[in-house]
């Protein structure tokens, strides 16, 4: 049999007929039965279960409505692990049509993903999106676009343009400047991933300059190592100057997955700047346990949070959220391609700035916690220090709205939270 339908499996197709008749107080499911389900004839039945005909995705979606069961019950899903996203989307039942449609994406811009894995620079979400469409989880659809052959292809050449672009550029003496904009090598792999050069030459500047300050430093101990007359810290250089050069060449490899990685989920830069008021939330809190920002403290329209990074719940009526560990790996990691793209935006909090601040304690002034409630919870520090500043100026505590029931009271010092129907305090009193 020919593949198709994601290795669709005749076997499945039977044993799961067989088993519909097996449950308790369900009707015989005959191949006759079955094809009276689904709009069939039992010879067209007959034939997906011998391996003779491949049904298309609405009839598998048929079938596996009949049969209640998942469409990838009716797959050789033991092979899934060397599934394409074009595997996956057949296996569910659905055409590339039909999830266009759920999506509400162009055509071309659904092909170019599903074919290439390049994420429509529009649609920062796309790639939760379609998990959703799919009924996958988005673990999954990664694996899949990293089995597109296309997507390998684009990682082969990828590195072999960065590493032409690194002997090139991170060598040359003098202020460093990064790729040209006129690079060949450069334009090629901007149009790799669908992004303007510009872009691209950003992201490229950022990655070969921190390959340039690994190389200096190990041309540094390199000076020791060979012009020293001290014989132990010529030893001491030769060794640091190899460690820097393994850091180097790991770094320079690394770059091709780093980059395919963040044109995945790369976020525009007012949802960047709400990805780290949220991780600065955290980072600069007084307890080693997770604090949960006040959602609509930290933004407008929570919409924009892409659930793969942004974790979102309710505590008594006051939305909150927080940073998945996907989300905060993915601002720990991209720091610096967002702040070479976008310069103007706030800089996530280093880890030392939370273990410095830890003395306070979990009670310091920066997070509060809801009557009987263990969570703690924190306000954006910049907003944060705007109350507090007007509260110093007039003596007074400036309220916040959290909830329809809760107000947070702001002082100079401290934060308070009282139900929307108690009496504001007097002369900063809270």
């Amino acid at each position: 049999m020919a593949r198709g339908m994601a290795d669709f499996s005749p076997s499945a197709l039977r044993e799961c007929r067989m088993d519909a008749s097996r449950h308790p107080g369900a009707e015989a499911m005959t191949a006759d039965a079955l094809a009276r389900a689904v709009g069939a004839t039992k010879a067209q039945i007959l034939a997906y279960e011998n391996g003779h005909r491949v049904p298309d995705p609405p009839r598998v979606r048929a079938l596996a409505r009949a049969l209640k069961v998942h469409p990838w019950q009716l797959m050789n899903f033991d092979a899934h692990t060397s599934w394409t996203l074009a595997d996956y989307r057949r296996g569910a039942g659905l055409r590339a049509q039909d999830v266009v449609s759920r999506l509400g994406v162009s055509p071309k811009n659904y092909r170019r993903f599903e074919n290439e894995g390049i994420v429509p620079s529009r649609r920062p979400r796309f790639v939760d999106e379609v998990a959703a469409a799919l009924g996958m989880p988005r673990r999954l659809l990664e694996q899949a676009i990293d089995q597109t052959p296309a997507v390998q292809r684009r990682q082969a050449r990828v590195a072999e343009l960065v590493v032409a672009m690194a002997e090139r550029y991170v060598p040359r003496p003098g202020p460093w400047r990064g790729p040209a904009l006129d690079d060949p090598n450069l334009i090629e792999l901007a149009a790799s991933y669908g992004r303007p050069v510009q872009r691209i030459r950003h992201v490229l500047t950022h990655e070969l300059g921190d390959l340039r300050q690994k190389q200096v430093r190990a041309q540094r101990e390199r000076i020791i190592a060979d012009y020293d007359t001290d014989r132990r810290r010529q030893a001491g250089a030769r060794q640091a100057m190899e460690r820097w050069n393994e850091v180097f060449d790991r770094n320079l490899f690394r770059i091709p997955r780093r980059l395919e990685q963040f044109h995945r989920t790369a976020q525009p830069s007012d949802v960047w700047q709400l990805l780290v008021d949220i991780h600065n939330v955290d980072a600069s809190a007084r307890s080693d346990a997770g604090i949960w920002a006040v959602t609509k403290l930290v933004c407008s329209d929570p919409e924009v949070l892409p659930p793969y990074l942004v974790e979102r719940r309710t505590i008594e009526d006051i939305t909150v959220c927080r940073l998945t560990g996907a989300g905060a790996s993915h601002v720990s990691a991209f720091a610096g391609l967002y702040a070479a793209l976008y310069p103007g935006v706030r800089r996530p909090l280093r880890a030392t700035a939370r273990a410095s601040t830890k003395t306070r304690g979990p009670g310091g002034p920066e997070t509060f916690s809801l009557p009987n409630r263990p969570d703690r919870l924190a306000i954006p520090q910049p907003l944060l220090d705007v109350a507090r500043t007007v509260a110093a100026d007039t003596k007074s505590v400036i309220p916040l709205g959290l909830s329809t029931r809760f107000n947070l009271l702001v002082g100079s010092t401290s934060l308070s939270v009282v139900a929307q129907d108690e009496a504001l305090p007097i002369d900063g009193q809270v």
